[in-house]
């Protein structure tokens, strides 16, 4: 089923390009967060035996944060490879980061931001529930999985009916909104390949241009489900109103090693 599965990170240390400037919640330089964010990924991607690839595009990073990628890479147990941007343009490479999922060989991709930090088995457990609901919707449905269970969902501008479903060591509910951080198929990228151009393009360009505007479109079509756990297995390391009290980030934190 899952099979082979390509995770692809995009990781920058020299600009925030969110439109609303907070201090992050762990009250951190980016260049850290990177380390400890890519640390948990490697450590979650090597309790994975499955054949995995993990690329990094990087977009236009210091030589310091480009040093501690590579030596990040060089712990993991798969093929890694960095693509350094030396440019820095939030657009080009998130163009880049989405046509290197569309193009995929792979059974499964991951695209993921470089502020997610994850728990030592997310990825083994994301990619057995993906097995699992698709042949629980007998794989009529394309399957989309987002690791955070975002407080924003349960805010009445999100919210909206949703179902709870068990899975192998948690529930996971039914939703329509992610980031730029997911779990699918590369094809279904590629079918749906206009919203993730669109927002590529021309967030922060436009103003009406965001995730809810461009590829959340996808996760609502009838042929596709999005999921996301219950508790979260990777958290969303921004601002105060994206912590998920459910989990102790800080315990999280301070469990992941620093591999650089």
């Amino acid at each position: 089923m899952s099979g082979t599965l390509d995770i692809i990170v995009k990781t920058c240390d020299v600009k925030d390009v969110h439109r609303y400037e907070q201090p992050r919640f762990c009250e951190t330089d980016k260049r850290t967060l990177i380390k400890k964010c890519l640390s948990s990924l490697i450590i979650a991607s090597n309790n994975r035996p499955q054949r995995t690839f993990i690329t990094v595009i990087d977009d236009g990073s210091s030589d310091e944060c480009i040093k501690n990628i590579e030596t990040i890479l060089s712990k993991s147990f798969h093929k890694t490879q960095l693509i350094r941007r030396t440019k820095n343009d939030y657009n080009e490479a998130t163009l880049q980061y989405f046509e290197r999922a569309r193009d995929s060989a792979r059974a499964l991709v991951y695209c993921v931001e470089d502020d997610y930090l994850h728990f030592p088995y997310s990825i083994v457990e994301m990619c057995w529930f993906y097995d699992h609901a698709f042949k629980q919707l007998q794989q009529q449905k394309e399957i989309v999985l987002h690791p955070f269970d975002d407080p924003d969902n349960y805010y009445h501008r999100y919210m909206s009916q949703s179902y709870i479903v068990l899975g192998g060591r948690r529930h996971w509910r039914t939703n329509n909104y992610t980031t730029c951080t997911f779990l699918t198929t590369p094809s279904l990228i590629r079918n749906n390949w206009s919203h993730f151009e669109n927002f590529a393009l021309n967030y922060l360009k436009k103003e009406e241009i965001n995730e809810n505007t461009t590829i959340n479109n996808v996760w609502r079509k009838e042929n596709v489900q999005l999921f996301t756990p219950l508790p979260s297995l990777a958290l969303h390391m921004q601002y105060t109103q994206n912590i998920d009290k459910m989990v102790d980030w800080k315990e999280l934190w301070d469990m992941i090693p620093d591999m650089a």
